[in-house]
């Protein structure tokens, strides 16, 4: 008995890890919104093979020709079509494990797993159709391929990033930055072919579905003039200032509240490759400070009328490895600290449980009248997507609470080492803190 109930415990990360698996595949789908652009423009391609000229690339759901396909053969395409991006999740989590594992312990890895399943945006990504997860699944994985292996699998790293970039040109610019640190880092020039190769094939898709090179399909795009002083401007119109401070500050949108393991100092440690680990961190935190400088200026930095900071869902990736290290050492560090990181934890898994389970309802009424409102989602606490749930009652299902009940268990798994840590400290301090109540110096009025 005593066996098995210690071999449960080494394994219970994994069974919290699998949990979340089963959550993402079986999550509901939202068919709606862009994605619908997105599966149009395949389903003509692969159907009747004409190319449109929309402004979505079709470098990502071209990668989802094999579930078209597949959706054909059974009679229901857009289902199929419409899992492609927790099908990507979980390939790229699979293949991070993998590509990781040379520089983190097996407990890091396991709970990063646990948080980009659990504690990020990524429960609500996967409902839909966005170009945003398969970004994430193919520069993420490709510049932890090459941060931590030579040879091939540097080549295969190189070209999931280039893919990946080529499917949302605007994070050109975030891949460029991560190459240059990468060239900083190795003092190799060669890195910068990759975000020029990126650019390449941008450049081609233009060419093949516009009639030039540099028609991105965005020019002149602009949302509907309201009481905001620049709102109704097009293209990269919107002040950097405020740009950066709604992004990173805003209720609705801030990612101070959608990924706070961002915000967290990384862990410095003395283990074997110790270095590669923080040269991945340092990549993937390049390619968001290149997103953020990027969406700072375009008029529609939130992501348009949808769930949380569309744009910034590689922020998931550095806030779950930074949180992952530090739950996993919570003993080498303050109290303070552990206590910071606990609220982290706790709000990290709040986002993906509200992405999954809430997805934004009670929102609806805020886009009414040409979005007319939709700016107290943004900057309103009552209004954002992550505090409405205490605001107004949203009703659940029988399958909402046992969603909840996995989220309550992952938060229980992820928070418990920095926890018990706390605890053991308070213990220990609690006698001391009461002698000083007993015999120091009398409280008087």
């Amino acid at each position: 008995m005593r066996a098995a109930s210690r071999v449960l415990v080494r394994h219970f990360g994994l069974l919290v890890v699998l949990l979340g698996a089963g959550i993402v595949a079986t999550a509901p789908m939202a068919v709606g919104s862009d994605g619908i652009v997105r599966y149009d423009a395949l389903d003509a391609l692969l159907r009747h093979g004409t190319l449109d000229r929309t402004k979505y690339s079709l470098y990502g759901p071209l990668a989802a020709a094999p579930l078209w396909y597949l959706g054909e053969a059974v009679g229901y395409p857009t289902e199929t079509v419409w899992a492609f991006n927790r099908v990507a999740l979980l390939l790229a989590l699979g293949a991070l494990w993998l590509a990781l594992r040379p520089v983190l312990a097996r407990a890091e890895r396991v709970r990063f797993a646990a948080l980009v399943l659990f504690g990020s945006a990524f429960p609500w990504h996967v409902l839909g159709f966005f170009g945003e997860v398969f970004h994430v699944c193919c520069v993420g994985t490709g510049l932890a391929l090459l941060a931590t292996r030579r040879g091939f699998w540097a080549l295969v790293g190189g070209a999931l990033c280039v893919w990946g970039t080529a499917n949302v040109p605007a994070s050109a610019v975030g891949l460029a930055l991560a190459c240059a640190v990468l060239c900083w880092h190795r003092r190799r020039a060669r890195y910068l072919l990759i975000p020029a190769c990126a650019a390449a094939l941008v450049l081609l898709e233009n060419s093949v579905r516009r009639g030039s090179a540099f028609a991105g399909g965005y020019a002149g795009e602009a949302g509907f003039r309201t009481v905001l002083p620049y709102s109704g401007l097009p293209d990269f119109s919107y002040p950097l200032f405020f740009g950066l401070l709604s992004i990173l500050f805003s209720f609705g949108k801030g990612l101070v509240f959608f990924a706070p393991g961002l915000f967290a100092k990384y862990p410095e440690c003395d283990e074997p490759r110790a270095a590669d680990a923080r040269l991945v961190y340092r990549l993937w935190v390049a390619v968001v400070v290149g997103l953020v400088l990027v969406y700072a200026r375009w008029w529609s930095w939130y992501g348009g009328a949808v769930w949380g900071p569309r744009f910034f869902l590689f922020a998931a990736l550095p806030a779950a490895l930074v949180l992952a290290r530090w739950t996993a050492r919570a003993d080498r560090y303050s109290t303070w600290a552990n206590g910071l990181v606990l609220a982290a934890v706790a709000l990290s898994c709040w986002v993906g449980l509200n992405g999954l389970v809430f997805q934004g309802a009670g929102s609806v009424r805020y886009f009414e009248n040409n979005f007319e409102h939709e700016h107290l989602t943004w900057y309103v606490p009552e209004c954002s997507v992550l505090w409405q749930p205490f605001v107004a009652a949203i009703p659940l299902g029988g399958r909402n609470h046992q969603q909840i009940a996995a989220f309550a268990l992952a938060f229980a798994y992820l928070a418990w080492p920095v926890a018990r840590v706390l605890a053991a400290r308070a213990w220990i301090a609690l006698p001391g803190a009461w002698r000083t109540v007993r015999t120091g110096p009398r409280w008087r009025f």
